[in-house]
């Protein structure tokens, strides 16, 4: 079935029914019938000047309504603003849903969350750096895990686990500054785009479920590991983008440069993490499991929980699959976090390795 044709001001009387424009006639009839498309000026010389790159490529309604929400054809600089973030992480067949919904936005609540998060890593990071005695390198020195030479309030630490808080405060905490530095790089340019989207109660659940998710997964798998970093929340996003990213191929602008800005970072992260610990040092006391975790939570709660801005029936049906599959997950890990005792062995062999607590 084909798009929904061109309007009939614009369209001649032969026309068939289902027929469209090609770009040349688009373009010679827009700045004089645009008003019948609903579109102002600014929208109209925006889709003038894609029709006349593409002057032999028939376009419908649908096209000039997704033309219409480009970036460039806002009225403002922040409608522009906020649409090419939004765009960021859609499809360019989402434009005009993005767009609608963009209409109606009045920053209530404001994309806030990514935000304060960041800046209280930030903060926290620098506060136990200046105010903490160390002889460490900045980009080597754990801020917060140790404070007057005792664990830090903030730090996983299997021991420590009947203080429940510590499952999700140690996202603040940081191995480094370029630990900090990737992660927050990572969460601000896919973690911003997201909430503007999706808005904060979708994000900010998602976030914490994979900080929390990740602390039960890494003590289940080896509960003599204590944990620091924001790598699970940072898995989610990623992953929740990367879901979206497969679900639309077809769709997605720039498809493989994503994938493989994503899949370097990705690279960078793990290959560092599996040489820290089974080459470098075998006896690191810093895990970075969590990652596994964040990134199902990441694939499967984000399919559930995210917004779908333009839905489809056979995605109803894998929402509540993915959302079967994570509460399975997640009892699981709270089920092995019961059972497992810090004193417990891990899955893999640590022999020689001395607990530090």
């Amino acid at each position: 079935m084909k798009p929904p044709r061109i309007y009939p001001s614009l369209a001649s009387d032969s026309d068939a029914p289902d027929s469209g424009m090609t770009g040349r006639e688009l373009a010679e009839k827009l700045p004089e019938c645009h008003r019948a498309l609903g579109i102002n000026e600014a929208q109209a010389e925006a889709c003038q000047k894609v029709a006349e790159k593409n002057d032999a490529v028939v376009f419908y309604m649908d096209d000039v309504q997704n033309m219409a929400a480009l970036p460039q054809a806002q009225p403002t600089r922040k409608r522009a603003v906020l649409q090419a973030m939004a765009l960021a992480v859609t499809t360019p067949k989402q434009a005009n849903e993005i767009d609608s919904y963009l209409h109606q936005y009045n920053f209530c609540p404001p994309p806030v969350f990514i935000l304060l998060v960041t800046a209280i890593q930030i903060g926290v990071f620098f506060y136990y750096y200046w105010t903490q005695p160390h002889s460490q390198s900045i980009s080597t020195y754990c801020a917060g895990c140790y404070v007057n030479h005792h664990v830090g309030p903030m730090m996983f630490v299997p021991k420590m686990r009947a203080q429940a808080w510590r499952f999700l405060t140690y996202m603040f905490l940081h191995a480094g500054i370029m630990h900090l530095v990737s992660n927050l790089t990572i969460q601000l340019i896919i973690g911003i785009p997201l909430e503007l989207v999706h808005k904060i109660w979708r994000i900010g659940p998602l976030y914490l479920l994979a900080v929390v998710s990740g602390a039960l997964l890494q003590y289940a798998m080896d509960p003599s590991v204590m944990l620091v970093g924001a790598s699970a929340g940072v898995y989610a996003l990623i992953m929740a983008h990367i879901s979206n990213l497969a679900l639309n191929w077809s769709e997605m602008p720039f498809r493989w440069i994503r994938l493989l800005v994503l899949a370097v970072w990705v690279s960078f992260d793990v290959g560092g993490t599996i040489y820290r610990r089974f080459y470098e040092d075998p006896c690191d006391r810093v895990s970075h499991v969590a990652h596994i975790a964040g990134a199902i939570t990441g694939l499967f709660c984000g399919f559930f929980i995210l917004y779908n801005v333009v839905p489809e029936k056979w995605e109803q049906i894998g929402r509540w699959i993915s959302f079967g599959v994570y509460t399975f997950f997640f009892i699981a890990a709270i089920a092995f976090a019961v059972m497992r005792q810090p004193t417990d062995s891990p899955i893999w062999s640590t022999t020689g390795c001395d607990s530090d607590l």
